[in-house]
């Protein structure tokens, strides 16, 4: 299982977007491979193999290829929204359409010129954590509520409104009762991480009325690092 650092900016941490969860595995591992130290230049333009592609994220080199490309092919669709007090901005991940190298069992991705601005900016404000913490995640909730705890990994504890927590999720339009929400999203990705990544987690809910207002996660890191199940 690989031991790589990635270091993620901040801006993008809490931005709302939605990828599957071969586009999420493959921007980490994108990232994993950046040098993140400020003096250090982003360079536009990334290639990564199938073999590195499962090494990475643990998965059976017989599939790495097949969900490699998948992978490129829904990222390319994908954008993010960045949310301020003044403006709604929509960025794409990538400049162009993956380049798929065959031949050597690559991709090569051009990054855009707004999110590599973003991936560039990692040296006062990024959230860094292991690859190999989210390699067995198997849902693409999971790994985003995994990275917006990070965000606050010194404290150990985040609360989110619960509006805010959706949108992060790309799922702002869905689940319009808390029920559904909890039922389809929470705790199955709340059971995930607890059994397949390195945090033990607890969740509260804090309401405003009869209705849930906001969420109050309490977590720590596991001793071990749990593995697949």
């Amino acid at each position: 299982m690989n031991n790589m650092s990635i270091a993620k900016s901040n801006n993008l941490i809490d931005a709302s977007y939605k990828l599957n969860v071969q586009a999420q595995k493959l921007v980490l591992a994108c990232l994993g491979k950046i040098d993140s130290r400020p003096d250090k230049n982003v360079t536009k333009e990334i290639s990564i193999t199938a073999l590195e592609f499962s090494e990475m994220m643990g998965i059976d080199i017989k599939n790495a290829h097949r969900e490699l490309y998948k992978a490129t092919d829904a990222l390319f669709k994908s954008s993010i929204i960045l949310r301020d007090e003044n403006e709604e901005i929509e960025l794409r991940w990538i400049q162009m359409k993956v380049k798929k190298l065959k031949g050597e069992g690559a991709v090569r991705l051009m990054w855009s010129d707004e999110v590599l601005k973003y991936i560039s900016q990692l040296q006062s404000r990024f959230t860094t954590y292991k690859l190999r913490s989210i390699a067995n995640l198997q849902s693409s909730h999971s790994i985003r509520i995994y990275e917006l705890l990070m965000k606050f990994n010194s404290t150990g504890e985040r609360v989110i409104y619960l509006e805010d927590f959706k949108s992060a999720l790309g799922i702002a339009d869905k689940y319009h009762q808390f029920k559904d929400l909890n039922k389809w999203v929470i705790k199955p990705s709340i059971k995930e991480l607890n059994l397949r990544s390195d945090l033990e987690i607890k969740l509260e809910t804090i309401k405003k009325g009869r209705s849930v207002a906001a969420l109050s996660f309490e977590f720590k890191k596991s001793a071990q690092l749990k593995m697949d199940i």
